[in-house]
């Protein structure tokens, strides 16, 4: 795929006659803006590019359409979707990175591919002319679709990719409705996306157990670094299910934060938060409930709301000042519940009064400390210390005459930093925190954590939708749809190329043996990028004559094979793979490329990751490289002896 692209389009005038705003929240949904009859991609491609506006562009050969899509919201907000039309032939080198990495080296290159750019610029009708470069990943949206229907979903920015007025999910939807719309094969997308700094794969694999993109069924299928995908799963089990309570203990002595932040979300949740993926899952849905910045309390019922009447609210507030003072006094940070209400005595003789505020203080503010409460996960009895927010409350807090503040307050923002701060110094950075053992159970968490963003790559198949949706499509019985391939032979001698992925060829029920063969022949020639000289010959399993009708000489009509020939052979360079025939023998176990950086060896020749290698991702490759074999069988020679 080309380096760089970049398409001037002219001055963008005000609004054409004729041209159409369609609704961005339901384009390519249903029958809009039209009902896409095509059995195949290509079909439909060409239906719904005949709805956007061509575009005048610097690189004359390039066709360019254009759709205005409005968003549903006020101010107006009308967005421009770009399809470029990329012609392989012209390309240098010709082959897809994309399927290289995903595994689809084997697929023929195909003559055209279309990109989909949803700049991050909005359009206006006053824009005066847009440079666009194709390869970036600063778009909304960026999507390229070869035209035997495989694709890949390069980059998709909302909020947290800098876009101010439309969020991730919605460009999505956007794509997806695409996908189904024009009924492609598979998509695939390597997983890179982040959130507040934080590896979004990592995070939502924690909560749920699966990948953010899962919802719109894009699944494992290209293993990484040798990882399967039992291995994969086993990997986001054992971070979900990690007891909160195997934690707590170790960030106790190191880090005075994270025993905090765990017990705040405990109390405020209405369900027990025990294992690492409720309380990651909690604060995902905690934190898309809050404003982003804005003070918002939250509906806590305090040491004073929650009096009964038994006691004066001047009582109530005495004896949460006594526990205080008895916690400030106390040599060790932990105390427990029985020291504290042996302390508090001296000054307060109700005991009643002394368990009820007991029982109600917990990670509340009393003038400018939080009381802290949490079980102590070794000796399971009730402890308390105080935190001293002087420094961190704003003055409205501190400058209380010292009444007491019965409500913490929380803002999406808050909940970010926590949930970094959760990240960082438990899942990303364990070694900061001074905690990481080699032993189980905790030494699984690194192990775990690598596998997790080790795993990149997610496909969907559009195909086993599409097999759903047939009965709906409107049928023509003058025409039928068949699954056609074909078999490419060298002169008799044997197999070219392996039976190719299966395409729709539309024929009349009429037609002979010599007519469908000269319709595959079409499609295939116009299909990929190695077959122009492609030559139909004989239908596998027939062997009657061309004039023969099809329809009566054929049985089976699910699968028919095509053998044929290349007038002039030429099998280099027509495969995505490219012509790298590159032999991966990693110690991971990874034995085909899969997206990662590879190092050569000098001497055998053999392919393994750089970082398998002991080469960091964010070091230059050395000129020279010899894998451990190689090092160690030159170690292990004799030694000449010259004298």
């Amino acid at each position: 795929m080309a380096n760089k692209m970049i398409i001037g389009l002219e001055s963008f005038p005000k609004r054409k006659r004729g041209n159409t705003i369609f609704k961005f929240e339901s384009f390519c949904e249903a029958d809009y803006p039209t009902q896409l009859k095509g059995s195949s991609f290509e079909e439909n491609i060409r239906t719904i590019l005949g709805f956007g506006s061509s575009e005048t562009v610097a690189e004359a050969e390039t066709k360019f359409w254009s759709f205005q899509l409005e968003l549903n919201q006020h101010p107006q907000k009308i967005l421009r979707l770009f399809v470029v039309e990329e012609d392989a032939k012209k390309l240098s080198p010709h082959w897809c990175q994309h399927c290289r990495s995903i595994g689809w080296g084997g697929h023929l290159i195909c003559n055209k591919r279309f990109h989909f750019v949803l700049p991050r610029k909005e359009a206006t009708p006053q824009t005066q002319g847009l440079n666009i470069e194709i390869h970036h990943n600063k778009h909304l949206m960026h999507g390229v679709l070869h035209s035997n229907g495989f694709g890949h979903l390069i980059s998709l920015n909302g909020f947290a990719g800098g876009s101010e007025f439309i969020s991730g999910r919605q460009v999505f939807s956007l794509w997806d409705r695409i996908c189904t719309a024009l009924r492609v094969r598979k998509i695939s997308l390597t997983d890179m996306a982040e959130r507040d700094g934080m590896e979004l794969r990592l995070i939502h694999g924690v909560a749920f157990g699966k990948t953010w993109f899962n919802q719109w069924g894009y699944t494992f299928t290209r293993p990484t670094y040798g990882i399967t995908f039992e291995m994969y799963n086993q990997s986001l089990a054992t971070l979900q299910s990690f007891p909160l309570c195997l934690l707590i203990p170790h960030f106790t002595c190191h880090s005075k934060e994270i025993p905090f932040i765990i017990a705040k979300y405990q109390t405020i949740s209405n369900q027990r938060l025990v294992t690492l993926g409720d309380l990651f899952k909690f604060m995902l849905k905690f934190k898309s409930r809050l404003p982003f910045n804005s003070v918002t309390p939250l509906n806590y019922h305090g040491v004073i709301s929650e009096n009964t009447g038994r006691w004066s609210a001047k009582r109530v507030e005495m004896a949460a000042r006594v526990i205080v003072e008895a916690l400030k006094r106390s040599e060790v940070r932990w105390v427990t519940r029985q020291e504290v209400r042996d302390r508090a005595r001296a000054y307060i003789g109700d005991t009643g009064l002394l368990d009820f505020v007991l029982k109600s203080l917990g990670n509340h503010i009393v003038g400018n400390y939080v009381v802290r409460r949490m079980v102590n996960p070794v000796t399971k009895v009730l402890e308390y210390c105080l935190e001293d927010l002087s420094s961190v409350l704003p003055p409205s807090v501190n400058g209380n005459s010292g009444k007491i503040r019965v409500r913490l307050q929380m803002t999406k923002l808050q909940v970010s930093k926590d949930m970094f701060h959760l990240y960082r110094h438990i899942l990303k950075e364990p070694g900061t925190s001074g905690w990481v053992h080699s032993n189980a159970p905790l030494g699984a968490i690194p192990m775990a954590v690598r596998m997790v963003l080790d795993t990149k790559h997610f496909v969907k198949d559009y195909q086993e939708v599409q097999e759903r949706k047939t009965n709906d499509v409107i049928q023509n019985y003058d025409y039928v749809n068949l699954n056609c391939t074909i078999r490419v032979r060298n002169d008799g001698k044997g197999l070219l190329m392996k039976e190719l992925p299966h395409e729709n060829v539309s024929v009349s029920i009429h037609a002979s043996i010599g007519e469908l063969k000269a319709e595959v022949q079409r499609c295939f020639r116009r299909m990929y990028f190695g077959l122009s000289s492609f030559v139909a010959e004989s239908v596998v399993g027939f062997n009657g004559l061309d004039s023969c009708s099809f329809y009566n000489s054929i049985r089976s009509k699910n699968c028919i094979v095509i053998e044929g020939r290349l007038d002039q052979i030429c099998v280099n360079g027509v495969f995505e793979g490219g012509d790298n025939n590159i032999v991966v023998k990693c110690g991971c176990g990874a034995t085909n490329e899969d997206g990662e950086r590879l190092i050569c060896c000098d001497i055998c020749e053999g392919w393994q990751h750089s970082r398998c290698a002991g080469v960091p991702d964010s070091e230059e490759i050395p000129r020279i490289f010899l894998c451990n074999r190689c090092e160690n069988d030159i170690v292990s020679l004799c030694p000449i002896n010259f004298y």
